[in-house]
């Protein structure tokens, strides 16, 4: 009996050293691994453009490329894309100097021009808050330094963007489905002026998987660490982050089991972060978490956004709310019934707002289904809706179309899905969370 308890014991203290030992590397390895994350996120996407050039027999580097559909079930090169607006889009190599962008004068209709560094934070966002009267900027690398706007009210000036590698996304509103061919002359008037001396040879590139392993991960986040200062920690050294492509490999044999044995998990987290964002919530909807889009944001949030919805504004340009539960706390699933939410005649928004239906992918995306209606969100410019006498309006999710008709019916996957509530310049009571949207309510059948 002696024999046992000393074996028990001897047992406790060697588990206990040994958790001791690794409770610095495994909070260094999860830190590494959501820092790298975004990095990895930005590499696959510019990848996917940068290949898509090659397929066309065009340098895809410091290219705009006007998208003059809205988004639709097939556009999947971003998840939780949205209906509104059309994206024109770059990706920016600003190591060898300078591009000019000439944003048009739009005084009458939403736009924003944003430019994420490689870590995805928006180093600036400019358009309709600066007053919609265009101009053209310069957007260079700023060696570290924060981006910056001009004065209000101006666009024209030079940006700087702390990594040499940037994303410009530009979201360009179209206001109803005769509004289509304005809103594309409006698109046509951002030009991207590239002069010679800004050029280099693209980089190359190969089809990425949107949740890598540990190898994959630091192979292709590392290079653009290790060539942007705002990115870089010297902490993390030994867990290979911002060290060479094949950091891994160099690892000792210990480091990289943490590795195999904490990113899946990592992965696992991440996905559900719509979700669990929802069941912290009284009410079923995740408000936009702390910081995001920017820097200020936390590596979980900025990992989370890469991984459910890469681009992301910050939250005084949009407010984003998702919901995946219902009133009565179940998943939202087209497959298991119908569901109404009310949404008051009274959003804050300075500019618009909508409401957007997604599948929920078992790696954590969201994404438009095809549906009957080729309805994949509506909001307050959406012709044809039946409201309340007070201005409000009920909407119904349901795979098919209740009994009172069509016109404020959102189609709803046969499955999973989240519903995603977007504000544009939203008023102060939707950026602090004050006014609020009531639960989703399920449909008796």
């Amino acid at each position: 009996m002696r024999r046992l308890v000393l074996g028990i014991a001897a047992l406790i203290v060697l588990v206990g050293g040994l958790w001791l030992a690794l409770r610095e590397p495994v909070a260094q390895t999860t830190t590494a691994a959501l820092k790298a994350y975004p990095v990895y996120s930005f590499v696959r996407l510019r990848n996917e453009t940068l290949l898509r050039g090659a397929h066309e027999g065009v340098s895809a580097s410091n290219l705009l490329v006007h998208r003059t559909q809205l988004a639709g079930p097939r556009d999947r090169w971003v998840t939780t894309p949205n209906n509104d607006t059309l994206y024109s889009f770059a990706f920016l190599d600003l190591a060898a100097g300078p591009v000019m962008l000439n944003v048009p004068a739009l005084p009458g209709r939403y736009h924003s021009v944003a430019v994420m560094d490689a870590g995805t934070n928006n180093s600036f966002v400019a358009g309709t808050r600066d007053g919609g009267e265009g101009g053209a900027m310069t957007i260079r690398f700023g060696d570290g330094e924060a981006g910056r706007r001009p004065p209000p009210g101006t666009i024209g000036g030079t940006y700087r963007v702390p990594t040499p590698q940037a994303w410009l996304l530009i979201r360009t509103l179209v206001d109803g489905p005769d509004d289509l061919a304005a809103a594309r002359a409006a698109q046509a008037g951002f030009v991207l002026t590239v002069p010679d001396s800004s050029r280099r040879p693209d980089r190359p590139a190969r089809v990425l998987p949107v949740l890598p392993d540990p190898a994959m991960l630091l192979r292709n986040a590392n290079p653009l660490i290790a060539e942007s200062p705002h990115l870089r920690d010297g902490s993390l050294a030994a867990t290979g982050y911002g060290g060479r492509e094949e950091a891994f490999a160099e690892l000792p044999a210990w480091r990289q089991w943490l590795w195999r044995l904490l990113l899946p998990r990592i992965f696992a987290a991440l996905k559900t972060g719509i979700a669990e964002g929802s069941r912290a919530s009284n009410d079923g909807w995740s408000k936009s978490p702390s910081g995001i889009g920017t820097a200020q944001a936390s590596d979980r949030v900025r990992a989370a956004v890469a991984l459910g919805g890469l681009g992301a504004l910050p939250v005084d340009e949009a407010v984003y709310w998702s919901a995946t539960l219902d009133g009565d706390r179940a998943e939202l699933d087209g497959a298991k019934g119908s569901y109404r939410l009310t949404i008051p005649a009274d959003v804050p928004a300075a500019a618009f707002w909508s409401l957007s239906i997604y599948e929920r992918l078992p790696d954590g995306r969201l994404f438009f289904v095809d549906n009957p209606l080729d309805r994949y969100a509506v909001g307050d410019r959406t012709p044809g809706l039946r409201r309340s006498p007070d201005g409000s309006l009920t909407l119904t999710f349901a795979v098919t179309a209740p009994a009172d008709g069509a016109a404020n019916w959102l189609p709803a996957p046969r499955g999973p899905f989240a519903l995603t509530f977007r504000a544009y310049l939203p008023k102060p009571p939707l950026q602090s969370g004050r006014w609020r949207l009531p639960p989703v309510e399920n449909v008796p059948e």
